[in-house]
């Protein structure tokens, strides 16, 4: 079950990076199966043509996904510089700012916010 949700979620981040990158009518497929749950059946109704066919078409959206991915590594990098910016707010938490002057405990206290709003929106 975890490892289908895993699935799920990378999906639904490679079609926010890549989605505008697919036809049309396959984001929509891929967007209705992952980001709106719907299941292959539902999916087959929705779009007049057999649950095989609803699978073939997933298969195909992911198989594209996948390999806009791997040329271009947009969320690889992503998540590479969400690890590192987390990485510099640890660092930011664990600063003593006892001794230092009103105005560098300020700034300091400024550039956490703002790294922390950094993080959140990402």
């Amino acid at each position: 079950m975890a490892e289908l949700q895993s699935e799920v979620y990378e999906i639904s981040m490679l079609l926010d990076f890549y989605g505008q990158l697919l036809t049309e009518s396959q984001y929509n497929v891929m967007d209705m199966h992952y980001n709106q749950d719907l299941s292959l059946t539902e999916l087959a109704e929705a779009l007049q043509i057999t649950r095989q066919g609803a699978h073939d078409f997933i298969k195909r959206g992911k198989k594209q996904l996948l390999d806009f991915e791997e040329k271009l590594g947009l969320l690889a990098r992503f998540r590479e510089a969400r690890v590192q910016l987390e990485s510099l707010q640890e660092d930011f938490q664990l600063l003593d700012r006892s001794e230092m002057e009103g105005g560098n405990a300020y700034l300091l206290d400024q550039i956490e916010q703002k790294l922390y709003k950094i993080i959140s929106d990402l």
